[in-house]
């Protein structure tokens, strides 16, 4: 009887993930922060979702490697006397995820885990919109930033998060994850972003801040977690 709890706690175990993203470009070493005290910066609210593997090592420790399809980005803005310019950024990457899982006993059905790791993202799309208005002007552009300024094609990045989850009838379980991601590459290369002309007279408005941006994003994910065998 004593064997029984160990073979259980070594099955492989399959789930999804899916929930809002708060995504922030970020050009300070302080996470969801920015340089500039002229330039209003904002998160992002988009969406992920994606599946993992949870492989058991022991009792407590499994690896779990996760596929996920990410949106992020930031908002800036810069409000003036005369003027008021608005920079939105939306990023679409497939991350791939390396995690370590520890599991964290607690008394009661309510599971508690941490996680950390590493991410890898593969840009997919990108898109920068734009808005500059005064007295006499109602400027707006649209961008496609993989056409005319693209960001680097890979970005890495660290990954650390918590979880509660409960059990749902005999095997599966439910969860709900709180995570931080944070960029360690810049996302856009030496060749910056888009900086094309607005109208005459507000040459120098765009872009609002640096080349020098990297992602800092926050995801919370409703997940479900199944055991590989029921699925035969």
């Amino acid at each position: 009887m004593a064997a029984v709890p160990r073979a259980e706690a070594q099955d492989v175990r399959i789930g999804v993930r899916s929930g809002p993203t708060f995504g922030f470009l970020n050009d300070n070493a302080v996470p969801f922060t920015s340089n500039d005290p002229e330039i209003n910066a904002n998160p992002r609210l988009d969406l992920h979702a994606g599946a993992y593997v949870v492989v058991p090592v022991t009792d407590h420790v499994s690896i779990q490697p996760e596929l996920v399809y990410v949106r992020k980005g930031g908002h800036f803005s810069r409000p003036r006397s005369e003027s008021y310019a608005v920079e939105r950024y939306r990023l679409s990457y497939l991350q791939g995820e390396l995690l370590g899982q520890r599991d964290v006993p607690i008394p009661g059905p309510v599971s508690f885990r941490a996680v950390a790791g590493f991410s890898i993202d593969v840009a997919l799309s990108g898109t920068l919109r734009r808005n500059l208005r005064a007295a006499e002007l109602d400027f707006e552009e649209q961008v496609a930033l993989m056409e005319t300024a693209p960001p680097r094609r890979w970005d890495l990045g660290v990954l650390l998060g918590v979880g509660f989850g409960y059990p749902v009838g005999t095997a599966s379980r439910a969860a709900l994850e709180l995570r931080y991601n944070r960029g360690l590459r810049p996302v856009f290369g030496d060749a910056g972003r888009s900086e094309d002309t607005p109208p005459d007279g507000f040459e120098e408005v765009f872009p609002l801040t640096g080349p020098a941006l990297r992602h800092d994003m926050i995801t919370a994910s409703l997940s479900y977690t199944l055991p590989l065998d029921s699925l035969f």
